[in-house]
């Protein structure tokens, strides 16, 4: 018997429409197809093979089957998008929070600065940025795995650009000026080549006829290695070594998580720990200021005067804290990377251990994401945006109480970063997209 013959029949041509048209999900409508194609000619055969005739064999067979609404409501339970309500949640409550600690520093920095403005500013990004999410979030994000490599070429031009134009702050290029934006390039990158990477990384390369050994592992060498060392290298180059980190550890996670081989891992660290050790050794200023906090009672009205002053902010917040807008002029500035210590001391040691509580849910429902995540893109894409994610909060956190480095480090979605802010929303679109198309596969008819 023919396969070909067997799927043009009209029955079950009719049979395999009526179950598609119950299933919401399009894309699952060619996969549904084949399986039931396929079960279907197993039970014709095995009809055939006991001497029924083709049009009984085949009646019979749909029958045995089951109705087919029942079939394709089924499956649409089965594959139908589902939104991740608890992701959300989360999200809500870091925007409430940061709305308040971003009123509430500007309050305290008005008189001091002349902040007026940072407020408005922060619920206009937080309204582009959720409008960007949602749209991000109800769409289908493996179509950007095609644009992974012009994502990255994007992103090595707009570090070039700064690296020869950029603005000089504080000893590191970073912000370029487009009227009417002004943006962070470096700060931004870790996200842009993350996401890039996780689509080249987790497409599979394709092999190349007759090409030699010697071209081959060079291909290989640049895609698995040179794309992230020419980007960390312009990095370096414009001083920006904390998005340097970020990006690295990022990298790290993509490797670990699409289980690329230990010689590329090896490579990774070995360049890392090389570059950064020349970049360390040859800014003997940012070496002192990175290790300082080792010695949080030495130089306190220097390297350490930020984190002497943060701990005497924390210490006298006790539980009830200084109230909303509480000047602190020992902290520069309260609406950026000082957010944490500030928030304490408004409203005391509770908002510490709530914000410990709110980031602890956050990484557990990305790690969901990522676990549930079927594909290699869509995992690898969760757990390398997971990583910035959770080396912000985490590395905020634990500097302003001596025990890491001191960096140029916000709190996500909570302290004001301008319009790194949307590129987070974006991400967490991303991520967003992966859990609701997670069930978007090949399931098993039962």
């Amino acid at each position: 018997m023919s396969s070909f013959r067997v799927r043009q029949h009209e029955e079950i041509s009719l049979f395999l429409k009526q179950v598609c048209r119950e299933i919401k999900a399009k894309e699952v409508h060619k996969e549904v197809r084949m399986e039931l194609q396929s079960h279907l000619e197993e039970l014709i055969e095995d009809k055939l093979s006991n001497g029924v005739e083709l049009d009984a064999a085949i009646k019979e067979s749909i029958a045995q089957m089951g109705m087919p609404d029942a079939i394709g409501q089924q499956f649409h339970l089965a594959h139908r998008p589902r939104f991740n309500w608890g992701l959300l949640a989360v999200v809500v409550l870091f925007m409430t929070i940061g709305l308040v600690a971003i009123f509430s520093a500007q309050t305290a920095l008005v008189n001091r600065l002349g902040l007026t403005s940072i407020g408005l500013k922060q619920i206009v990004y937080l309204g582009i940025g959720s409008c960007l999410m949602l749209i991000i979030g109800f769409s289908n994000y493996r179509k950007l795995a095609k644009f992974s490599w012009g994502l990255y070429v994007g992103t090595i031009a707009l570090l070039i650009y700064v690296y020869l134009f950029g603005n000089l702050t504080n000893g590191s290029r970073g912000y370029v000026n487009w009227y009417p934006f002004q943006m962070n390039i470096p700060a931004l990158s870790p996200y842009l080549l993350l996401i890039a990477l996780a689509g080249i990384w987790s497409t599979s390369q394709r092999f190349v006829a007759n090409e030699s050994f010697m071209t081959a592992f060079l291909r290989r060498s640049w895609i698995n290695v040179g794309t992230v060392w020419l980007a960390g290298l312009l990095m370096l180059s414009i001083h920006n070594i904390d998005n340097f980190i970020l990006f690295f550890i990022g990298c790290l996670t993509l490797l670990q998580v699409l289980r690329m081989k230990h010689r590329v891992l090896i490579a990774h660290c070995s360049l890392f720990t090389v570059a950064l050790g020349w970049f360390l050794l040859s800014q003997s200023y940012k070496l002192n200021r990175i290790f300082a906090f080792i010695h949080p009672t030495e130089d306190t009205r220097g390297m350490n005067f930020l984190l002497t002053q943060s701990k005497i902010a924390m210490q006298s917040a006790g539980w009830s804290g200084h109230g909303f807008g509480a000047p602190l002029n020992a902290l520069p500035y309260l609406q950026a990377e000082m957010m944490f210590p500030f928030l304490i001391y408004c409203f005391g040691w509770g908002a510490g251990i709530a914000m410990v509580i709110m980031v602890t849910l956050f990484v557990q429902q990305m790690v969901g994401v990522s676990r549930k995540a079927r594909d290699p893109y869509g995992k690898a894409l969760v757990s390398g945006l997971l990583s910035l994610f959770v080396i912000q909060y985490v590395w905020n956190m634990l500097m302003w109480i001596g025990l890491a480095p001191f960096s140029s480090f916000h709190l996500p979605l909570i302290s004001y970063s301008g319009s790194l802010v949307i590129f987070q929303f974006i991400a967490l679109g991303l991520i967003l997209s992966v859990y609701r198309r997670k069930d978007l596969g090949t399931r098993q008819f039962t």
